[in-house]
């Protein structure tokens, strides 16, 4: 699969190999994000017309667009996003897309999902009742969605991973219906203590969403997880444990998009696919001297990746040392 993008947002060009492990390394606003996002929305829309049978996706693609985007992502003249033989083509207004199999995609941004999950429990009781629309974050609302409900079992996937991650946390997301109220608590381990995910660690609540999404049977072949930026939150020896389960989600047959600006995260996730034999394609994404942004492919050589991302230690050494 080949995500195309052209005029996408920062996005002047882009073309992506979907396929096994995918990671788009670079600086901060050189459209990693955007890309990720775009990749979610296409695939959102396509998964909704599939589901629903209706043949409307260019009305549900600018539903997801508006949400996600404020209608900036595509506003610009001959705008394309393109994924292998589906395609939504913005070019005069003409959108397009041919049939092939069925996938989504989850997008998890931040642990600060847990925070809104009372807010969003709220929303969804209070939205059919009121005529006031509620604004909310879209990605974070589709995550909750996928953390509150459980898929059949048949959809299950890599559930051996699940002793892994509370091994990494010490402990376990406990989701429980207590006085009518939905919600999960963090267990832990060494003494069956229970808390409140307010008084837990963002490391751990970051890899509570992994948790979950396994336990409710929403990591899938046929899904593809989308990370943002997973080391804001995760100590660089955590980055390496989450590096080595993403591996292991791949080689379970899940497909892995990951943006990246930690050394830690990269390195470990092409050290660990390539010992794994696993399917790896390397990105970086870089600003041109018009502000609009390239993504290109790293595969074969990641060094100019961390030639990028190291640039800020050197310079710092320099100054400490009196050089210019």
């Amino acid at each position: 699969m080949i995500l195309e993008l052209k005029n996408i947002g920062i996005i002047r060009e882009a073309n992506i190999k979907i396929d096994g492990l995918t990671l788009i390394a670079g600086e901060n606003d050189t459209g990693k994000t955007t890309a990720g996002k775009a990749l979610f929305a296409i695939l959102r829309a396509r998964a909704f017309v599939t589901y629903n049978k209706t043949d409307d996706i260019k009305q549900k693609f600018e539903w997801i667009d508006k949400k996600i985007f404020k209608n900036q992502a595509v506003s610009k003249e001959n705008s394309l996003i393109k994924i292998a033989d589906n395609q939504l083509n913005f070019i005069d207004n003409i959108f397009e897309i041919s049939e092939d199999k069925f996938l989504s995609a989850i997008f998890i941004e931040t642990p600060f999902i847990w925070s809104l999950y009372d807010f969003f429990q709220n929303v969804a009781q209070l939205a059919p009742m009121t005529e006031v629309q509620i604004r909310y974050p879209y990605l974070s609302w589709d995550l909750f969605t996928k953390l509150s409900n459980e898929r059949e079992k048949k959809y299950a996937i890599a559930k051996e991973l699940i002793p892994s991650i509370q091994n990494i946390i010490g402990g376990d997301f406990i989701h429980i219906r207590e006085n009518f109220i939905d919600k999960y608590i963090f267990k832990r381990k060494k003494d069956d203590k229970e808390f409140e995910l307010e008084n837990v660690a963002m490391g751990i609540k970051y890899f509570g969403i992994l948790l979950a999404l396994l336990k409710n049977n929403y990591i899938t072949k046929k899904r593809i997880l989308i990370f943002d930026e997973p080391e804001v939150h995760l100590h660089p020896k955590w980055q390496l444990e989450l590096s080595k389960i993403l591996v292991e989600l791949v080689k379970n047959g899940v497909k892995v998009l990951v943006n990246s600006h930690s050394p830690y995260i990269i390195d470990a996730l092409k050290y660990y696919a390539d010992e794994s034999k696993i399917e790896n394609n390397f990105y970086l994404a870089e600003k041109n001297e018009d502000e609009t942004s390239t993504i290109t492919d790293a595969t074969m050589d990641i060094s100019p990746i961390f030639e990028k991302l190291t640039k800020p230690l050197r310079e710092l050494r320099k100054m400490k040392l009196g050089l210019k």
